[in-house]
């Protein structure tokens, strides 16, 4: 399936659901909201009719022949109305008015006079003092044959005399309020259509775009003019990672800059061979011979190291990883690495301590590669550490994993070395003022971490310099 069948049907399902939603809900709300207006039209009715009939109720003529003709007349009218598409031939609302006491005086339908109907919450809640409204079936097993009665007190000055109680079926709204619904239901679909074609478009404008990188991509060879998109900084920013990787595969910059880099480190050490063997063709005494022979292996293990740490970083640079990762205890390769120190520790009088002395920290890693970075950081460590100083190297359990402090007492890393510390060949001299590090210990450790999927920081802390190695649950 295309990356534009995916996007339009993605987005198709989120906006059919969402308008779904909503306009599930409007609808729900056209019913409350044509109910609401119908009862502040009664409200205005009942109110003006209680006006009316006051001076009728108050002479007793309510109930006469001349008053019940006068409803008969008003019921009676044949309207000539148009609301919306909908005809209105007939008066549609009740009528009826009752004393104080609640009996029922007068109704237009004629069902109901000389009843009590005090116990109704329109005339009761009126009778109180309160604003009197209520809603009833006329049919209890029918919900359309719902009526809603609205009440208004009639008044003799300020002694209530009667109420009058205006009805409206909820049956003669039923029209307006499907016509409602269906009109949004309309215009709703009309908008999701509009809207489904709008990400039409702009998913097939995006499609357009990812293959014009594509043939960008594939055509890296050819010297072509920079691909550069209109209102698109996505694709503008993948177009600038091809070129990026692009540069990164012809390999320039990098061979450039890692060619420069070794010809400065090798060039110290061939210089001070150089120069002792040149000095060495004379007749010196034993004492200076010895001196300048010394100098020369000293610089030839430096060479050598400096190779087989190149090799090393090259080789796991070029994907010969941990494909085969073992569980390991992290704790007991530790003790071990320091073992292998033990002697250049005591000619120095160093000591180390791990923490806590026991229990087994499971760790996934291949056992090459995490043995040579603890080898590269303890080195680097102890380079760094004053005479009679301890190493101390901290375990610890946490919910995302093992984590692996060590710690060395010495000079705090300047500030303007520590975003370097990890790049190639870079060095810091040592506390006796020396340089014999090859400057590509740090680039491996982050190499392998990053390859054991953990991650590695240096930090200046109080009293020192702390390295942490952060490794994922085993």
């Amino acid at each position: 399936m295309s990356i534009f069948v995916r996007l339009w049907l993605a987005m198709a399902v989120v906006l059919l659901a969402g308008a779904w939603l909503t306009i599930d809900l409007l609808q729900e709300q056209v019913k409350p909201s044509v109910r609401q207006a119908i009862e502040e039209t009664l409200a205005d009715n009942a109110n003006l009719v209680a006006a009316l009939v006051a001076d009728d109720l108050k002479a007793g003529r309510v109930g006469s022949p001349a008053f019940a003709q006068r409803m008969q007349d008003w019921r009676q009218r044949r309207l000539q109305a148009r609301i919306w598409e909908f005809d209105k031939q007939a008066v549609t609302q009740r009528l009826y008015i009752t004393d104080e006491q609640g009996m029922v005086l007068y109704d237009s339908v004629g069902e109901a006079v000389g009843q009590d109907y005090a116990r109704w919450n329109d005339v009761w809640l009126t009778l109180h003092g309160r604003y009197g409204v209520r809603s009833s079936r006329s049919r209890a097993d029918d919900p359309s044959s719902s009526v809603m009665y609205v009440a208004a007190p009639v008044m003799d000055g300020r002694r209530l005399i009667g109420v009058v109680s205006l009805g409206k079926p909820g049956v003669t709204v039923q029209p307006f309020i499907e016509r409602a619904q269906r009109q949004m239901l309309v215009q709703g679909l009309g908008v999701v259509l509009l809207t489904l074609l709008v990400a039409a478009l702009a998913a097939l404008w995006l499609r357009h775009g990812i293959k014009r990188v594509a043939r960008y991509a594939l055509d890296l060879g050819a010297q072509r003019r920079p691909l550069r998109f209109r209102a698109a900084r996505e694709l503008n920013e993948l177009v600038q990672a091809i070129d990026a990787m692009r540069t990164e595969l012809e390999g320039k910059a990098h061979v450039e800059k890692l060619a420069q880099t070794l010809a400065h480190e090798l060039k110290s050490p061939l210089t001070a061979i150089r120069a002792s063997t040149e000095i060495l063709r004379d007749d010196l005494p034993p004492p200076d011979r010895e001196r300048f022979l010394n100098n020369i292996d000293a610089q030839s293990e430096r060479l050598h190291h400096l190779a087989a740490q190149l090799l090393l970083l090259a080789r796991l640079e070029a994907g010969h990883d941990p494909a085969a990762r073992t569980l390991l205890d992290l704790a007991a390769l530790v003790r071990a690495v320091l073992e292998q120190r033990a002697a250049d520790c005591r000619l120095r009088r160093l000591r180390w301590r791990v923490e806590p002395s026991d229990g087994v920290f499971p760790v996934q890693a291949d056992r090459f590669w995490l043995e040579q970075a603890l080898a590269n950081l303890v080195a680097n460590a102890l380079d760094f550490m004053p005479e009679d100083g301890e190493l101390r190297v901290r375990l610890e359990r946490g919910k995302d994993g093992i984590r692996l402090a060590l710690f060395n007492p010495g000079p705090a890393i300047p500030d303007y070395a520590l975003p370097q510390v990890f790049d190639r060949f870079y060095t810091l001299p040592r506390p006796d003022g020396s340089r014999h590090g090859s400057g590509l210990g740090l680039t491996l450790v982050r190499e392998v971490m990053q390859q054991s999927g953990g991650a590695v920081t240096i930090a200046n802390v109080e009293g020192g310099v702390e390295v942490s190695l952060s490794f994922p649950g085993a």
